[in-house]
């Protein structure tokens, strides 16, 4: 695995991230690792304190057209209409103690994950991108099955593999050319973005 992929691949889109100068990114990195019980991957770990608690936006959108960044899945998710063959990437959780904190994902949501697996970013309509510690594969969650075997959707069989899938797409509008627009009604995503429930 190689982080220089990683990062050129990056260099495609616009980062907006809300770093913290205070953070000693590596006590941070060494916490969560120890409240896991297990390593982080390292081209995850050069992700996160270079980049952690970013959103991605796409260089293409102008005036007329504007662009989202998504990625594409190995295994479609039940999101996914029937000729879409990619998904919304909203945003990464990083190492932050704010709204896009990795740990406070990892929190609220394990009651919900196996003890292996970690959101790491938000999705579409509340539902989550995750990693599996144990083989470094990228999941999709979907929020609104309830059985653990079969809420996770393969996207890529590494970080870097996820990364290196990224596009940017079109915003779709509706007949009236405005953007559509998508509730969400999770609350375990509220929680974690408001720190509340909706």
């Amino acid at each position: 695995m190689s982080f220089t992929k990683i990062k050129q691949k990056l260099k495609e889109f616009t980062i907006n991230a809300g770093t913290d100068p205070s953070i000693n990114t590596n006590e941070q990195l060494k916490e969560i690792e120890r409240n896991l019980g297990n390593q982080l991957p390292s081209d995850y770990k050069d992700f996160l304190k270079g980049y952690g608690g970013c959103y991605l936006e796409s260089k293409k959108t102008t005036d007329e057209i504007e662009y989202d960044v998504c990625y594409k899945p190995i295994e479609k998710d039940p999101w996914m209409g029937k000729g879409d063959d990619t998904q919304l990437l909203e945003g990464f959780y990083g190492l932050a103690n704010d709204h896009s904190s990795l740990q406070k994902a990892i929190d609220t949501y394990s009651d919900r994950f196996p003890r292996n697996i970690i959101p790491i970013a938000s999705s579409a309509g509340g539902n989550e991108i995750c990693m599996d510690i144990d083989n470094e594969k990228i999941l999709f969650w979907d929020h609104e099955l309830s059985h653990p075997d079969k809420d996770f959707f393969l996207i890529a069989n590494s970080f870097e593999e996820f990364i290196l899938s990224l596009v940017d797409e079109p915003i779709e509008t509706n007949e009236h050319g405005s953007d559509v627009e998508i509730e969400i009604l999770d609350n375990d995503f509220g929680k974690l973005l408001f720190g509340k429930d909706n």
